[in-house]
């Protein structure tokens, strides 16, 4: 039993959460840091046969026109309709009679494109818990339509009932977790001691009921304490916000 007893102590246990969490630590930094640069260097290459694309169309060089389409198709999703509209107005540079109008939407389209890839890359590299909703990429029919005043419009007034219903939240879960500090902190003080104990002979159930009680008030305290950051941060945006 002593091996055994050994085997499921604290520290064992302690040491084997830690070398899980170190490896979802260094994967998601491989991660972040590989995709996060290929996308980089994804928008400049867009950037750049933007570029090429408007110049060609303004000095009527048709056959790179052509090429910088065919290379942007290769760039792009052929399964979105915004991408192969995107591609439409791309190839529509050579012929358009109204160049201006037909670069306009080109490079509204691509503005879009990028700045949604943009956003989408910052919201994968957030912690899961400060994510929230992934980013939408707006349709350029829906852009077309949005008011842009030569004045910039007045910002529309925050609720403040989010403002305070956030709050109430952070208050809550801040709550929950001084109960568990308080309440749980000098029993299993007391648990620890005496499993760690290796002089002292205890039975299987002995075991199961720890290991189990241990999950249920760790994820407890976890689940508080991820709501107790995420009300914190969308109470404070929107405080600063004002």
């Amino acid at each position: 039993m002593e091996p055994f007893s050994v085997f499921l102590s604290s520290t064992v246990v302690s040491a084997f959460v830690a070398a899980l969490i170190s490896l979802r630590t260094n994967e998601r930094k491989i991660q972040i840091e590989n995709v996060t640069q290929e996308r980089a260097k994804w928008r400049i290459t867009m950037r750049n046969l933007s570029d090429s694309l408007v110049k060609a169309s303004l000095t009527k060089d048709i056959q790179t026109v052509r090429f910088c389409c065919s290379q942007l198709a290769l760039n792009v999703s052929p399964f979105s309709a915004e991408d192969r509209a995107l591609i439409k107005a791309a190839e529509l540079l050579a012929t358009a009679e109204d160049k201006d109008a037909q670069v306009k939407e080109f490079t509204e389209r691509m503005a879009i494109l990028l700045k949604h890839d943009w956003e989408r890359a910052k919201w994968e590299a957030r912690p899961c818990f400060f994510r929230g909703k992934e980013p939408r990429r707006v349709p350029y029919n829906e852009f077309k339509y949005i008011d842009c005043p030569s004045q910039s419009a007045p910002k529309l007034p925050k609720s403040s009932l989010a403002l305070w219903g956030h709050f109430a939240a952070l208050s809550f879960s801040a709550g929950i977790i001084f109960f568990l500090a308080v309440g749980l902190t000098e029993p299993f003080q007391k648990l620890v001691k005496i499993f760690n104990d290796s002089r002292t002979n205890k039975p299987i159930c002995a075991w199961i009921q720890f290991i189990y009680w241990s999950t249920v008030c760790g994820s407890m305290w976890s689940a508080a304490y991820l709501w107790f950051k995420g009300s914190e941060k969308r109470f404070l945006e929107i405080w600063f916000s004002k």
